[in-house]
């Protein structure tokens, strides 16, 4: 049997060789000197052999005999080094079945037809449909379940900045006082009065009405009327600049949005899994609210449109309080740590224990590690631990072995 030669030995690919050794495909590795060494002890003992270099030169995939292999797979994280290496590898072996991995799904088509890669696949996109499946399956044992259901919970609020309320507050106070004032001295009407106000505290002034034989306490009333218009009012458009260009008001937005919906799916993590899934629900018609840490690149864009995207640290419970989780169906953690999805999942848990309308939370969490993964399973129903990297693996596996409908 031909071998696969793997390219790049970081997790993806350290998954990718232990399943074709799994398959018990020989399997050849070209990783560098940045590899870890663990990862290098775990592909050797899966069976693997190593050669030492980049991928990207003729020496090193001369030394892997590339041009002998069954098929080539390109699994590093950098999008231009595996197309560099995928095109070489095509000129220099056309016979060797190329699979690459590639974070632009929307260009695989262009990549097989133009270039004969056998397959350019994104293992996010990959995976995004399990983790789907796993969010939207019927309760079942493995969800959180509300232990007090009924218990009426305190839900955290926003705070409001004091200048936000306090500048206002005063302009709205010293409007009413001097239009008190103006009426009661001036002998207008309420109407007219206010009508007065407003020119003053505006600066615009159309001379219709004036101080002219007012007493001399009521000019002075005015020409600090006029001060404080003009401060209060620049302070007030400050403010409101503020308000807009920081953000704020998006993120308030959003939040009233989470706030409306009912019996959705919280997706914590915004990297290229938390984009497939939260992409593939909305397809799919379900309702997604997306929190992140992270408010300032294209992703947030391009998702902001389609569903809420709440920005803050998930595993804190007022941030997913303010993605409604007391009233979503299922919650997905699938950043790129373990640890961190597995604390975003236990403050989950405990948020819906308190769920006053007793519905069931399914968790669902990415993990890297099978061995985490199982002990977790092993001891607790709670939770559903998904692998991206296996389950993509498989997909590459099969289209490196020419299985594709297999």
């Amino acid at each position: 049997m031909r071998p696969v030669v793997v390219c790049g030995l970081g997790r993806f690919g350290l998954q990718v060789v232990e399943s074709l050794r799994g398959c018990g495909c020989p399997v050849t590795v070209i990783a560098d000197d940045t590899t870890s060494a663990e990862r290098v002890e775990r592909a050797r003992a899966a069976g693997a052999e190593f050669v030492r270099g980049d991928f990207r030169s003729v020496a090193a995939r001369v030394e892997a005999n590339v041009a002998a292999a069954a098929a080539a797979v390109l699994t590093t994280s950098s999008d231009a080094d595996n197309l560099e290496a995928a095109l070489e590898i095509r000129g220099e072996a056309p016979d060797v079945r190329v699979v690459m991995r590639h974070s632009q799904p929307r260009l695989s088509r262009r990549f097989e037809s133009d270039f004969g890669i056998a397959a350019a696949l994104a293992p996010a996109d990959l995976a995004a449909d399990a983790f789907v499946e796993a969010a939207l399956a019927a309760p079942a044992n493995n969800v959180a379940r509300v232990r007090s259901a009924g218990r009426p919970v305190a839900i955290p609020k926003r705070p409001v900045r004091p200048e936000f309320l306090a500048i206002p507050l005063l302009l709205v106070g010293i409007y009413l006082a001097a239009i008190v004032v103006f009426r009661n001295t001036l002998n207008l009407t309420w109407i007219d009065a206010t009508y007065f106000a407003t020119t003053v505290v505006t600066t615009v002034g159309f001379g219709d009405i004036n101080l002219h034989h007012a007493p001399d306490w009521v000019k002075l009333f005015g020409v600090t009327l006029m001060f404080a218009g003009v401060l209060l009012i620049a302070v007030t458009a400050s403010l409101l600049a503020v308000f807009v260009v920081t953000g704020t008001a998006d993120q308030l937005r959003n939040e009233s949005r989470a706030r409306g919906l009912r019996n959705h799916v919280v997706v914590c993590g915004l990297g290229s899994v938390g984009t497939a899934v939260a992409r593939d629900l909305y397809d799919r018609g379900h309702r997604v609210v997306v929190i992140d840490p992270k408010a300032d690149d294209e992703l947030h864009r391009e998702t902001n449109p389609r569903c809420p995207v709440i920005v803050g640290d998930a595993t804190r419970p007022v941030i997913l309080y303010r993605a409604g989780i007391e009233r979503a169906r299922a919650l997905v953690a699938c950043t790129s740590s373990d640890p961190l999805n597995l604390e975003i999942g236990l403050t989950a848990q405990s948020v819906a224990e308190t769920r006053p309308s007793g519905q069931p939370l399914r968790l669902v969490l990415r993990c890297f590690d099978a061995d985490l993964a199982r002990r977790i399973h092993a001891i607790s129903d709670n939770y559903t631990l998904l692998s991206e990297a296996k389950i993509a693996a498989e997909e590459f596996v099969r289209r490196a072995l020419g299985r594709a409908d297999g």
